[in-house]
């Protein structure tokens, strides 16, 4: 124990030593080593930079894709994912526009045999103007939905209520106005009871989504929208563009294999194809769209790597420089620690340490650099923001540690290996 107690000193003096010699390499010629840790610090600045991105990419996008539920199925004409025809030919867009349109028929047919689905929507996409007196909202989303949309979608409001089941089934004409829309027809006046066109129909307000803002991750825009029962939304579009599909949720413990089986199979027998001809619908997951953005973040990540490898190399050779120049100035101690009996690992030890606390200097300034940057940038941006994670610190920090031992190891070699006699003399 007591030998033990001996040595972890010995280690603790010869860190603190590297320290303090570190600090005084830095202090004696303040550009020089300004001009050496430059690259250290772009480097780290770049690859944290970029870890830091990536990850608040990636936690925006999974935000999005909970709103709708990232175990929710999409069934449309439209794949997400390029499909491969007959003669094994990528096909076309006009190829998806022969398809025909996921009907309510095709809907109520899956939603009264589905034994695998906690719930089945079907949902009508759209466009259209709202006015409200002499306000007018153009182009605005328009959401129109059977019952149980609040199983596949999340959503909350600002005011007002849901649509009841009685309103959905009977085509209502109610409204729920996404968060922009009612405050450009209604400024701050309460909203709830008045009544609105919508492409003409006219609906009464019985709700108000709470405010989304802008994401990138946002698969829709609520803040836009218009939500509408499906019978009365069908009357609203009679004349205008709209695009069916349904979005269905598996049942608690339900694999997804089984539950997508079994709605492929539930649509092929409604729509009568036999077993030799191939589907015409796609039926959509979300996890192809997290798939496809994974393979986006890692050539992200690789451009970080290398535009930061290049800085760190550059780093690399300034520490290097350094040491050298450490090892040179302080040879006749290198001599007179050696002639005591300094053994050759204990020299190694303390230069490759002290080159290490070099380069994590420039590494946290690096790492602190993307927070100051960070300030800014979540202050501007409504929908993207930086977060400097411990992570990611942790991982620049080592990353500079570890340049800062490779960087030292020749320098610090020449002091281990040099002779005493030599050495001493200078």
């Amino acid at each position: 124990m007591k030998k033990f107690v001996k040595e972890l000193r010995i280690v603790v003096g010869l860190i603190a030593e590297s320290a303090s010699f570190a600090f005084f390499s830095i202090k004696s010629d303040k550009l020089r080593t300004f001009l050496s840790l430059f690259g250290v610090t772009v480097g780290i600045f770049s690859i944290v930079a970029v870890f830091c991105a990536v990850d608040s990419l990636k936690s925006n996008i999974m935000e999005g894709v909970k709103s709708f539920g990232s175990d929710i199925v999409y069934i449309d004409r439209f794949p997400m994912t390029q499909e491969e025809g007959e003669d094994g030919e990528p096909l076309q867009w006009w190829d998806y526009l022969q398809r025909p349109e996921i009907t309510e028929e095709n809907f109520e047919y899956v939603a009264r045999n589905a034994t695998l689905a906690e719930s089945v929507v079907y949902v009508i996409l759209g466009n259209g103007n709202a006015s409200y007196r002499r306000n007018n909202y153009s182009n605005a989303f328009l959401f129109i939905t059977t019952d149980g949309l609040e199983n596949v979608m999340s959503y909350s409001l600002a005011e007002g209520r849901d649509f009841s089941q009685m309103e959905i089934r009977g085509g209502a004409n109610v409204a729920i106005l996404g968060y922009n829309v009612a405050r450009e027809l209604f400024g701050d006046s309460y909203p709830i009871g008045k009544k609105v066109k919508v492409k003409g129909g006219s609906a009464i307000v019985i709700g108000v989504l709470e405010k989304q803002g802008e994401s990138m991750a946002s698969i829709v825009n609520t803040d836009d929208a218009v939500v509408l029962p499906l019978q009365f939304g069908k009357t609203v579009l009679a004349s205008a563009w709209g695009s069916g599909m349904m979005m269905a949720a598996p049942a608690e413990g339900v694999s997804r294999e089984a539950f997508i089986d079994e709605l492929r199979l539930l649509l092929r027998s409604c729509r009568g194809l036999s077993p030799s001809e191939r589907d015409d619908f796609a039926i959509n997951e979300m996890t192809f769209l997290l798939d496809m953005l994974d393979s986006v973040f890692r050539g992200i990540s690789k451009a970080g790597w290398i535009i930061g490898a290049f800085s760190l190399i550059i780093g690399g050779f300034g520490i290097a420089n350094i040491m050298f120049v450490s090892v040179q100035e302080r040879m006749s101690q290198i001599g007179i620690q050696k002639a005591l009996g300094a053994k050759r690992y204990v020299i190694l030890t303390q230069f490759m340490v002290e080159a290490s606390f070099l380069s994590l200097a420039g590494g946290l300034v690096g790492i602190l650099l993307v927070f100051l940057i960070s300030i800014p940038v979540n202050a501007v941006s409504e929908y993207f923001t930086i977060t400097l994670s411990p992570d990611n610190a942790l991982a620049g920090m080592l990353i500079a540690v570890v340049l800062g031992i490779l960087s030292g190891l020749i320098p610090a070699w020449k002091a281990a290996t040099v002779d005493p006699v030599r050495a001493i003399n200078g």
